[in-house]
């Protein structure tokens, strides 16, 4: 019985499923019924249990991220970081054209364009004085 009950501990905590607080409970409790745990243990079993599965998560996690980063770079594909900054500078760079364009029209509508002189005109001005 005790051998079954630590079992079921060392299976929650070796485990890569997620450990809720009332399984590890469970579990803890399971032992301080055979005797062999005080309530103080129980409560920190409880805790570790709790603490090592989400670490086993965590580590899960990262695990499989790696790996998909890794898929991704041999397939050629840009990580989502890269694209996402990458669609950051050209939406910048498009509000900055359309903002030179919105000033050069302003500017060429603001100031009137001179009129070229003539040939001979100012010529003739000369010439009759």
């Amino acid at each position: 019985m005790v051998r079954d009950a630590f079992r079921g501990y060392l299976a929650l905590a070796n485990g890569l499923t997620e450990v809720t607080a009332g399984r590890a409970r469970a579990a803890a409790k399971a032992l301080a019924e055979q005797g062999e745990a005080t309530a103080g243990q129980v409560s920190a079993l409880a805790e570790d249990l709790l603490t090592t599965s989400k670490r086993n998560r965590e580590s899960l996690v990262l695990l499989v991220r790696h790996e998909v980063e890794q898929a991704v770079k041999r397939l050629g594909l840009a990580p989502s970081g890269d694209v996402e900054e990458l669609t950051r500078r050209v939406r910048e760079l498009e509000r900055t054209v359309r903002e030179l364009k919105a000033a050069g029209r302003a500017a060429s509508t603001a100031t009137p364009r001179k009129k070229a002189a003539t040939p001979g005109k100012s010529d003739q001005n000369s010439a009759s004085s």
